[in-house]
């Protein structure tokens, strides 16, 4: 008698990794990706990036490992109804030649960004551990103590946003300021720890907390922020800003302004409101910052030949 033949039955998984040229990779499952961090400090920014693309409409996107390298700039706009999940760091890298060539343009005051967010409803789970290093003291003492170096980029910009959520994130070391929040409408940003400050002689100058512009209705509740400059800054077409039980360390408390640098340019900030903040060390509580009309160059940072990127 023949043995039958034996069978062998394939049964597909909709499981899937993406394995980049350098870096870590993604897992993709259903709406899901998960970025692995590389065994060998490579860049991990393609893989993060590869997540948005494949998970950043209707989707989520989990950094659940320990530490991401971060060593070229990354742009995740046109999200929509995405979570992102943050538990563990992402690490800036430290070729600073590279940064002050390629960041993305803020389009106000010359300001650079090194991660671009966007999109509508957002949730972005920092639980109160992950975090981005910006790999400050890098960027502290090249400066040597120059306030507005060109190029040196914002560790995160929150651009083009609306009805969003950010909470539970902690930034240390940002390379200038930590945060900018600008053409946004509708985020609440809570439970967030900021701590730019220097180990060495050279000081951590300019490393606000965060700066708006052009927004409306964006919330900061239970802050805490340790840094050398504004805590918190709503700049130019700043609107109904809500600042809540916040503790800043140092630095020089919520800043309104700074407003009137261009020429022929309307400015304004309307309806802020800060309330049980506690303001320890720092210059001030709260300060008004306003230029004179006069044009002094171009203001903040100088001219310098990058392309505006930002869109």
């Amino acid at each position: 008698m023949k043995t039958p033949p034996t069978i062998l039955l394939v049964v597909p998984v909709a499981v899937s990794f993406f394995q980049l040229a350098y870096g870590g990779t993604v897992q993709h499952q259903g709406s899901t990706c998960t970025v692995h961090a590389s065994d060998d400090a490579s860049d991990d920014a393609p893989a993060i990036l590869e997540a948005f693309q494949l998970c950043g409409i209707g989707g989520q996107i989990l950094l659940h490992d320990d530490l991401y390298h971060i060593e070229t700039e990354m742009n995740t706009t046109g999200l929509k109804d995405v979570t992102i999940d943050l538990t563990g760091t992402m690490l800036w890298g430290t070729n600073i030649t590279y940064w002050r060539a390629n960041g993305f343009e803020l389009g106000y005051q010359n300001m650079t960004t090194a991660w671009l967010i966007g999109g509508h409803n957002l949730t972005f789970n920092g639980h109160g551990v992950g975090t981005l290093d910006g790999n400050g003291q890098l960027w502290y003492d090249f400066t040597k103590g120059v306030s507005n170096l060109p190029g040196r980029p914002i560790s995160l910009v929150i651009g083009n946003t609306t009805s969003s959520h950010f909470d539970g994130i902690r930034f240390v070391q940002s390379q200038f300021w930590t945060m900018a929040i600008k053409d946004t409408v509708d985020v609440l940003l809570e439970n967030i720890y900021v701590n730019s400050t220097s180990n060495s002689s050279q000081p951590a100058r300019n490393t606000d907390g965060v700066d708006t512009m052009f927004s409306d209705r964006i919330t900061f509740r239970n802050w805490t922020v340790t840094g050398g400059d504004d805590s918190i800054s709503t700049k130019a077409n700043s609107t109904n800003i809500l600042i809540q039980d916040c503790v800043f360390h140092g630095g020089l408390g919520v800043a309104i302004g700074s407003i009137g640098q261009y020429n022929g340019v309307f400015e304004r900030i309307e309806n802020i409101t800060a309330e049980r903040v506690l303001a320890l060390g720092s210059r001030y509580a709260g300060y008004i910052k306003t230029w004179t009309g006069i044009q002094q160059g171009f203001p903040p940072n100088g001219k310098y030949p990058y392309q505006n990127r930002f869109s």
